[in-house]
């Protein structure tokens, strides 16, 4: 019987979005009846699970891989599958033990850097590791693109993230008092674009801005800046920061807003790019409609018409006429809202998931 070792350096009690697929995909694997064992690093923190299928190495990085490697050539057997969390080092790695590997691709980490160690030797580096998987799984088609600029012959796939729609569920009801309550939830860095939607915000006619509110959800490096921001447009009324927004009261979050908002730039250059966008697919799966960019992967979580909209990164005449329009015609948001819901159960589940990535790396 054919066994998965999922081999990532990421993995829960990290709450990384690396981690957090990781875990899923062994959950899948359990659940349905395939054999699995995670290897993953040490942690001080508390696991999500008291699991003997996980396994943690310790070790300063150089000893770690060598310790990673000689596990995985003691401890796994030929027909056994490595799936790793990304191209390195993980995937170097199970590339080394002699096993079949497939490879998880994000996206950002895919784009050239600017050094010349990054331009050419690590260009080189990662189009050979990439060819060599049987392999690589894309979370989008613009992360597939990505992968086949990199490595024209590698074999992709792309599966879509998903989600748990039984934990991402409406919680709590919208407000529904005339007022256009949005919601945004990311790391704040420049290149999502929140400094975009407080300018559109503050660019609005009178009588629509009177009736709009924005919750920022997250911590960051330019978060400071943001906050300057909304004083110095005297937005303080209509925009609030929450910070960091735990787990437990993701759902809250998502539910009670009208509409999620994220305006991500695609910043090549600098290495910052969208590629899927898993807060968008939680938000519909909350029943709250979505606005995003056509940047990165974003147009795979969100579908024009069918429980959000697209508009063109850093248009300020799309995305304000769309705001006076959902003002407007509160009815359509509450339709788009129940759209959302049922776009996220059909299309992005785990099962779905699991399903299209057994079919691959079980062939």
């Amino acid at each position: 019987m054919k066994r998965v070792i999922i081999l990532t350096y990421d993995y829960p009690p990290n709450n990384g979005g690396i981690a957090r697929l990781c875990f899923e995909i062994k959950k899948q694997c359990k659940l349905n009846g395939l054999s699995v064992r995670v290897v993953t690093l040490a942690s001080s923190g508390t696991d999500m699970e008291n699991d003997e299928d996980v396994i943690r190495i310790v070790g300063k990085r150089g000893l770690l891989e060598w310790r990673i490697l000689n596990y995985l050539k003691k401890n796994t057997e030929r027909d056994d599958i490595i799936l790793t969390g990304t191209f390195h080092p993980d995937g170097l790695l199970g590339w080394l033990s002699g096993r079949k590997v497939y490879m998880l691709a994000h996206g950002a980490e895919l784009l050239p850097g600017k050094s010349f160690f990054q331009k050419y030797v690590w260009k080189y580096y990662r189009k050979y590791l990439l060819k060599s998987a049987s392999g690589v799984i894309a979370n989008s088609h613009y992360t597939e693109r990505l992968v086949r600029l990199c490595s024209p012959l590698s074999k992709v796939y792309t599966i879509p993230l998903a989600v748990d729609y039984d934990y991402f569920r409406p919680t709590s009801s919208k407000m529904r008092d005339g007022v256009l309550h949005l919601c945004s939830l990311s790391r704040l860095e420049k290149f999502k674009g929140h400094d975009f939607l407080i300018r559109v915000i503050s660019s609005l006619p009178s009588k629509y801005k009177e009736k709009i509110s924005l919750t920022i959800g997250g911590n960051g490096p330019y978060k400071e800046s943001l906050v300057a921001l909304t004083r110095e447009l005297r937005l303080g009324d209509t925009i609030g920061f929450e910070g960091f927004i735990d787990d437990g009261k993701l759902c809250d979050f998502y539910s009670s807003a009208d509409i999620f908002v994220l305006c991500t730039r695609e910043e090549l250059g600098l290495k910052n790019v969208e590629g899927f966008g898993l807060v968008f697919v939680e938000a519909q799966a909350c029943g709250t409609a979505v606005i995003g960019t056509r940047a990165g992967g974003i147009p795979d979580a969100v579908k024009d018409g069918y429980g959000g909209w697209l508009i063109t990164q850093d248009s300020q005449k799309e995305l304000s006429e769309l705001l006076m329009f959902l003002i407007d015609h509160p009815e359509i948001v509450a339709e788009e809202g129940l759209k959302a819901r049922q776009r996220a159960i059909q299309e992005y589940s785990w099962q779905n998931y699991y399903k299209a990535l057994s079919g691959i790396i079980c062939r």
